[in-house]
């Protein structure tokens, strides 16, 4: 594939930053070990691996370099170069790095839907391993009811998948009710269809933390 010098010099900025953002992660990576899982947090995560078991990502589809800041400025050549030799795994998203994930913790916002619902898993254990270490933000808010093209990513996934990404969900709330006193009013577009079918008078904001009560009280974690 024949580059020429500016598509050259995109290909050089996009791997140099690439690796600033990897070095960062590692030392983020460093100060935020696995944190110890409860029973629960065990189950979910078996609950997680065993509904994306098998789940692959075809080539000629771009996965993680969407996540970085500098994407949208590349040239369609630095790109289809970029793409051609990428070597990210893709039939295994429990060989995604860590380090990788969090250098490109934007990337869920780019991917077209086949790509996301592969990487997708990834980002979300490594939330339960190591919550501290993720940008939550960019995990959470790009599955809500607010992020304009959500719905169309999670049309694919399966009921098993749709049921633990929203035990996900419900855990992550709990843990910024408990952490913070409050969670955001971020709804799966699927819980959002209850919520306006249900014609609630509550606020999203109140919906989202009875989601967070009612997951509590499923395990125990409340009376």
């Amino acid at each position: 594939m024949k580059l020429t010098p500016d598509d050259k010099a995109d290909v050089a900025r996009h791997e140099a930053l690439l690796a600033e953002l990897l070095q960062i992660a590692e030392h983020v990576l460093v100060e935020n070990p696995q944190v110890e899982l409860c029973p629960r947090q065990v189950a979910l995560l078996e609950r997680l691996e065993s509904a994306f078991a098998g789940q692959n990502c075809p080539p000629g589809i771009s996965l993680l370099s969407g996540g970085l800041a500098e994407d949208d400025y590349r040239s369609p050549a630095a790109i289809r170069y970029l793409d051609a030799v990428d070597t990210t795994p893709r039939h295994d998203w429990r060989a995604l790095e860590p380090q990788l994930l969090r250098a490109c913790e934007d990337a869920l916002q780019y991917l077209e839907p086949k790509a996301f619902c592969y990487v997708l898993p990834a980002y979300l254990r490594q939330y339960l391993l190591r919550p501290d270490f993720m940008c939550t933000d960019s995990i959470f808010f790009v599955m809500s009811h607010t992020s304009w093209n959500s719905r169309e990513k999670l049309a694919l996934l399966t009921p098993a998948q749709r049921s633990v990404v929203q035990d996900v969900m419900n855990e992550y709330r709990w843990r910024e009710q408990t952490i913070n006193g409050d969670c955001d009013d971020s709804l799966l577009p699927w819980e959002y269809d209850c919520y306006r079918s249900e014609g609630s008078d509550v606020s999203a904001h109140t919906y989202a933390g009875n989601l967070a009560l009612e997951y509590a009280m499923r395990f125990g974690m409340v009376n």
